[in-house]
């Protein structure tokens, strides 16, 4: 019954999406395992999916790579045996399949699919940056949480929800929270980022996690082992700590909950404890009938995806009869790798306020099956050669050229 449940938990925003597309030959992986694998490796122990038009989850790896368990926010937490794959991850039983290259992954339930990507930068530390009267800490789950000083030396003005980069031309961090609808900043060398209003936040050598008294609104449920508290502008859920308000929480859920499996909107006052869970000071408020406001649109990320090319100049190219479809990846070191359709390539990038430029590297040198794939391999490595600008939007990334045309047209790749 969890099965069928989860299954249309996941999948009743996205019922008219089509099955993944079938995949071309895959490169070999570029992501480096811990340990050798014939298979590749999720992008950290811990990742959080975000899934344009359906339902976000979570995934958590096992140390040894063998079990994947997924948490939806409120729902039962289904677990996932490795399986086989050749290239990329995969995990699956006789409901559900998880697979996926790099950060991007696909979602497979009762036979439907949805297409996710890696929020924030799994595996990394999280990292504080610091500026005058605002210190923002970045989470590897894509959650942040940010202190800003108040002028009449009140306490200070605290906030969490969710971070992204957005690639406009250059690329920002954006800021989505409980506080503000959006806060950008341009994001330089040197571990700096330099605010729209001019105000440069500098990375510090030490974490600070901001620890402190938020008020927070999400969905809870009393489950068998404890309180969970889904917050609803980090998108994650919380374990909540048998201690302080707790009781009062629970209490004023059984006293309205229509059932054990439900749900009630609570804004209350708590801290975040080392162990990960939410200590509640104070309920403040019961809403029986309200819901978390729905999600800001998210984009997979440049770097770390793989991108399968869609259209060369404005035309959809078929790659059918033994043809390849050219994919491109961007690497955090300012590298770039790529599949012409025929020959690889390599080479470097700078991305930056000025915009996106590939600069051409070494390429093998090998004959082209088909007359056509040579055509391709020259148009698309004229036109990666030409661009200046990136846009990406939910899983698709225009690169442009100093005109504004559009030189190519691409997608992630989940599997």
């Amino acid at each position: 019954m969890k099965n069928v449940f989860l299954t249309l938990t996941l999948l009743s925003a996205v019922a008219g999406i089509a099955m993944a597309q079938t995949p071309s030959s895959p490169p070999p992986s570029s992501t480096s395992p811990a340990a050798p694998r014939e298979e590749g490796q999720p992008p950290g122990p811990e990742v959080r999916y975000v899934c344009p038009g359906g339902t976000d989850f979570s995934a958590l790896f096992s140390r040894d790579g063998d079990l994947a368990t997924l948490m939806v926010p409120g729902q039962p937490e289904i677990d996932l045996p490795r399986q086989r794959s050749g290239s990329g991850f995969a995990y699956g039983d006789s409901y559900y399949e998880l697979r996926g290259r790099g950060r991007e992954a696909t979602l497979t339930a009762a036979g439907r699919s949805m297409r996710c990507h890696a929020a924030g930068r799994p595996g990394d530390p999280p990292r504080t940056f610091a500026g005058p009267g605002l210190t923002v800490t970045l989470f590897p789950d894509g959650t942040f949480r940010l202190r800003e000083a108040r002028a009449g030396g009140d306490q200070p003005l605290l906030d969490l929800g969710q971070w992204t980069q957005e690639v406009d031309g250059g690329v920002r961090l954006v800021l989505r929270g409980s506080l503000t609808a959006r806060r950008a900043f341009r994001q330089v060398d040197g571990g700096r980022l330099i605010a729209d209003d001019g105000t440069q936040l500098v990375q510090t050598a030490a974490i600070d996690k901001i620890d402190g008294r938020f008020r927070l609104e999400g969905l809870y449920r009393d489950a068998q082992d404890g309180g969970l508290f889904a917050e609803c502008f980090t998108g994650r859920t919380f374990a909540v700590a048998p201690r302080g308000a707790e009781p009062d929480l629970e209490r004023a859920w059984v006293e309205a909950a229509p059932s054990r499996d439900a749900q009630l909107f609570f804004e209350i006052v708590g801290r975040f404890a080392d162990d990960g869970q939410i200590e509640v000071e104070r309920v403040l408020n019961l809403k029986p009938n309200a819901a978390c406001p729905p999600p800001a649109p998210r984009s997979a990320a440049l770097r770390g995806t793989e991108w399968r090319v869609l259209e060369i100049d404005g035309e959809r190219v078929a790659f059918g009869d033994g043809l390849r479809r050219p994919r491109l990846t961007l690497g955090e070191d300012g590298k770039f790798s790529a599949m012409t359709g025929c020959n690889t390539l390599g080479g470097s990038y700078t991305l930056d306020p000025d915009g996106l430029r590939f600069i051409a590297g070494p390429m093998t040198m090998m004959a082209c099956a088909e007359p056509s794939s040579n055509a391709i391999e020259r148009r698309f490595i004229d036109a990666l050669a030409a661009v200046t600008s990136a846009q990406i939007a939910a899983t698709a990334l225009d690169l442009k050229d100093a005109s504004g045309k559009l030189r190519l047209r691409l997608e992630a790749r989940g599997r």
